[in-house]
């Protein structure tokens, strides 16, 4: 499988268990730690899927979205 998914959420447990999970399905898993590490992610990556925490430090989940959005991407809540 070809699909690619960004994990944003500063909880490493958290991120673990999703990569586990889906990784065991196929996917093929990038991690961020942060809504601006994300962002760095997606210029030079392009993702099917981007899971997003909502509290992060740094830049939280609405802003990030926020900056997609002036990209035109779509955006699924």
């Amino acid at each position: 499988m070809d699909t690619k998914i960004l994990i944003v959420d500063d909880e490493w447990n958290m991120r673990n268990l999703i990569r586990i999970h889906l990784s065991k399905q196929g996917y093929n898993i990038v991690e961020a730690v942060n809504g601006k590490e994300a962002l760095k992610e997606m210029k030079c990556h392009s993702f099917q899927l981007i899971i997003l925490d909502v509290m992060m430090p740094e830049m939280d989940g609405w802003e990030v979205c926020e900056e997609i959005r002036k990209e035109n991407l779509a955006l699924l809540y």
